[in-house]
This record gives C-alpha cells, structure tokens and sequence, in this order.
C-alpha cells in the first residue's frame, strides 16, 4: 500500500505540473510531441493527433516534450512558426511559468474545499483572562465578545488547526503585533467598548516548526469549569468534606458552570453559609482514557473571618484546581523535585503563579535555564527548589530525530469553549481563505529552503522518495484529509523548488530567459550545455544526499 500511496501522491502532481506546461504551450500554439507521467519506457500509451500520452515506469518526474524546445533541434519550415524557441520571450516564460504557478494554483483548490466544509467556529468570546497579562490590564473579562481588531472585523477565535488562525479570527489580527498597540472594539452585554491593548511578545512555533515572534494579550476560549482545589483539609472547605477535584454546580440554590462565577460569590461572601452542590469524579474507568463517573453530592461551608488591619476577609479554603498538581510522570524534573499530586504551585523564578501557562511561557523563553519553583504541601508546609526542564528525543512517524522539553507534571483543571457559530458566507470565506492559507505557506517555505541554505534548520530532515513515500502511507491510514493536505503541502513545496535558478529545473529555463532578455540574444549551445551539466551534477547530488538521508532515517536510527 504504501508504493500505490506514493504513486498516486507523487502521480497527482506531476500531472499537475506537466498539465501546465501543456496548456500554456496549446494556447501559445506550440506543438506538443509528447505528455509523460514518469521517465523510461512507457507502461502505458496512446497517440492523439499530434501528441503522444504516455505513462511511464519510473514516477519520478515527467515531461512535456515541445517542437523545438532544444535549440540545436532540426525543424521542418512548416513548423516554424509552432517551435518553442522561435516563439516570443514572454510565451516561453509563460509557458514555463505555468508548470510550477499551477502546482502553486492546486493547493489552494484543496484548501477551498476544506474551509467551505467549515459550517460553524468558535466564536471570538473570551473564556478566560490571565491575571498580570495585558488584557487584564486593559480590563477585558470573561464573555466579552471581540468585534474589531484596529477596525479589522473578527468574526471568529480561530480556525482549526490546519488553519493556523483566518482573516476574521482573534489570533490572526494579534498574533502578528509583539509590541504594538491595538484598539480592541468588544461587546459586553448591550455596549460597545474600546480598549488599546499592546500585546506582550513571546515566542510561537507554526505549523512547519519555525521559531517566531509573535504578540499575546492573555485570553483564551476555554473557560474553566468551577472545579476547586482545596487549600488546606483542617480549613473551610475541608471541613465540609470537599476536596481537590471536586465540580461545584450550584451555591445556595443558584446554577453555577464556570470558574469565574464561583470565584466572584465566594469573593463577595461576607460570612453567610454556603449550600454547594457538586459532583465528585470517582475511580477512573479505563487505562486509555481519564474516563470517570461524577457522584452528586451536596454541603454547607461556613467561612472563616480573618482580620487584617481595618477590615475582614472570609476565608473559604477555595481556589481553582487549575494551581493543584493531578499527575506527575515518574523520572521527570516535578517527580525529582519532590512534587505530589494535590501539592498547589504558588511561585516560579520569584513570581506569584495565577495560571498554569506560566510553565509554557518559561518554557517557551528559557528552555535551557534554570528555573526556582515554590509550592505548598497539603496542609501547608511550603517547599522549594530548582530545576530544569528536561530534553526528551523522540522520533516521529516520519523517522525525523526530534527533541521536546518537558516540566513532567499537569494540572487538574476541565474546560470548555462557547458553543460554535454558523460560518457567515462560507463560499466567500473559503475563497479568501484557502488563498490566504495558500500565500501564508508559500512564504513559510521559502523561508524554510533559505534556513536549509544558512544552516539554521538541520540539512538532515532533507527527505528523499522513501521519506515521501512514508508520508503518504501515514497521512492516508490518518484519513483522506490528511493525504489531501500533504497533497497540497508537497505542491506548494514542488512549485517552489522548480523555481530554483538551477538548469534542468523550470527556474533554470527562467534564468537562460533573463539573461538572453538582458544580452538581447540567447546564450550559445556550448554554455547551455555546460550550465546543465552543472544543473545534474548538482541534482543527482541532492537526490543521493536526500536517499543518504533516508537510509539513516529508517534503517541506521
């Protein structure tokens, strides 16, 4: 299976591309000899009119094969006029153009469909708000909805994942602003609101792994459910019998779903009881899954005053789940610090921790220093230490050797995002996204190829056709989508390469063009000649390069 997915992989394209070639020649009137998919003798064949079609056994390449398309080529006086060298400088460039712009032009067809099946997104309604973050600051809170960003319409929080964030989505219009104030236009019940937001910078990886700068203000579309940690079993709440993990559902009768709704009665309590009603997760169910049954349950708290100064707090033992330790994998940096599940973090690197992103911000920005971490005991004893976060190497399915950091312990908090809203002119919107997404990538990887030439990306993830061929069988058996979008990637990622100034390759043609536009006459056969040989030499030497590569990739790891 994997040589049937390769074929048609690699099949779809070439076609593509030679399909380009063909047209562009039949519309300038240039007489096609012949159509390959593949090099060597034909498996398959037919000759119409004037063009033979064939198929041949090697698919690793193709051909179209015009009149005249080599110089030093005999042709007949009749068919002078359809010769490709004799026809004018800017139909030959069109002509070559055409191979690699429509494997350029194919993709985006791709991304039309997938966008067009998007019938409905999350909405651009904040779930949550990060304490000490610039939306904090700017006083946005939860269940705002974001109309504008700098008068640009949003409409969305985000694609899926495929997307890397639309025209009209939230991360979209910030992402790309480290440092520069925005004026945010939200809608907060009936009224319309402006803030200026500048969008505090930090480091973001896409979809191709690259390293970038790019701008967050603190939100998220995920609002935590009202699940609680408790502080301490002697205090309030665990004298009420509640503990770490515990799903409040109501407080004095009224309907309570997240975090932040809790988190404002409790903070306005001026003593008086409390009746909760909550759900306790029981045993897990399966060792594949956090599957867990809820058992209903209700209390009563009582708070306890604390006196400070001139006035009196009431203490309920209550906080989010989201600072409580749930699980720690055994020989990680958490399992050598000593940490337990049901320990609260309260410090890193000497700065209060509200959120458990704190860890992926640290993580993100000094990967390699080392970190101070505060946390309580159950019951209160504090503790610190520092640590590092661990390198782990890993393969993925692809045979790429690659390295992730990792802290080793997670937090117990659950999640939910709004409810999805109907994609507005999903015909439009997949046009002018699937070409957005198009242009987006087409920059990405030029900026990848140029990295592979500095030496900033690793010469070795350079694939050759079993690296390929690996990455149609994984992407078919994930699903067709996935195959369809390598698709697409591997087009784009061939249309660019054919514009390489290398001959044998289109971009070399396009350069020979160039320079004869400039000298105002063609090079001579001898320096053809001679820039393609230099052109294989170079070619055959990246294919044994890349099959180097592939052969310590898959056997030699």
């Amino acid at each position: 299976m994997t040589l049937l997915y390769f074929v048609l992989l690699v099949g779809v394209l070439i076609f593509v591309h030679e399909v380009g070639h063909f047209l562009l020649a039949k519309l300038f009137n240039v007489k096609v000899l012949k159509f390959s998919l593949g090099f060597g003798p034909a498996a398959l064949g037919f000759r119409r009119g004037e063009t033979e079609y064939c198929i041949a056994w090697l698919p690793l390449g193709g051909f179209v094969k015009m009149l005249g398309e080599d110089p030093a080529e005999p042709v007949r006086r009749e068919d002078h006029d359809r010769a490709f060298h004799h026809k004018p400088l800017w139909q030959r460039y069109a002509i070559v153009l055409a191979g690699p712009i429509f494997n350029i032009i194919f993709p985006t067809l791709i991304y039309f469909i997938f966008f067009a099946s998007q019938s409905r997104l999350p909405p651009p309604v904040i779930g949550k708000v990060l304490p000490d973050e610039p939306a904090a600051e700017a006083g946005l809170r939860p269940g705002d909805r974001i109309l504008a960003v700098d008068g640009r319409p949003v409409r969305y929080w985000t694609d899926r994942e495929a997307a890397g964030g639309g025209l009209w989505s939230v991360t979209h219009n910030i992402a790309p602003y480290p440092g520069v104030a925005l004026r945010i236009t939200i809608k907060r019940g009936g009224q319309r609101l402006e803030r200026f937001i500048t969008p505090r910078e930090d480091v973001c990886y896409d979809r191709l792994g690259l390293r970038w700068r790019c701008g967050v203000i603190g939100v998220s579309p995920l609002f935590e459910m009202a699940q609680i940690g408790v502080i301490d079993p002697a205090g309030p709440a665990g004298r009420a019998g509640l503990r770490t993990g515990d799903l409040i559902t109501a407080v004095n009768g009224r309907p309570i779903e997240r975090w932040d709704e809790l988190a404002q009665l409790l903070e306005h309590n001026r003593g008086d009881a409390l009746r909760l009603a909550y759900l306790r997760p029981g045993a897990p169910l399966s060792d594949f899954a956090d599957l867990r049954l809820l058992h209903p349950r209700t209390t009563v708290l009582d708070p306890e005053p604390r006196h400070e100064a001139t006035t009196v707090r009431y203490e309920t033992g209550i906080a989010s789940a989201e600072l409580f330790v749930r699980h720690i994998d055994p020989g990680s940096p958490a399992a050598a610090l000593g940490l337990k599940p049901g320990d609260r973090i309260v410090a890193l690197d000497g700065r209060p921790v509200k959120h458990w992103a704190v860890f992926g911000q640290a993580l993100r920005q000094r990967p390699d220093a080392d970190h101070r971490l505060v946390w309580l005991r159950l019951g209160g004893e504090q503790r610190e230490a520092r640590f590092r976060f661990a390198q782990v190497a890993y393969r993925d399915d692809l045979g790429n050797q690659l390295a992730r950091y990792v802290f080793g312990a997670e937090a117990d908090v659950v999640a939910r995002a709004h409810e999805p809203v109907p994609v507005e002119g999903r015909l439009g919107y997949a046009a002018v996204e699937s070409v957005r997404y198009t242009s987006d990538l087409v920059h990405k990887l030029l900026v990848v190829i140029v990295e592979l030439f500095r030496g900033g990306i690793s010469r070795d993830t350079i694939g050759g056709p079993l690296m390929l061929a690996k990455a149609a069988r994984v992407a078919a058996e994930t699903g067709w989508d996935k195959f369809l979008l390598l698709m697409a990637l591997i087009s784009i990622n061939l249309g660019i390469i054919n514009l390489l100034p290398v001959p044998l390759l289109d971009g070399g043609h396009i350069m020979f063009f160039t320079i004869e536009a400039i000298r105002r006459r063609p090079l001579s056969l001898r320096a053809r000649a001679l820039a393609s040989y230099f052109g294989l030499v170079l070619l055959v030497s990246l294919m044994v390069f890349a099959l180097k590569n592939d052969i310590t990739r898959f056997w030699f790891r």
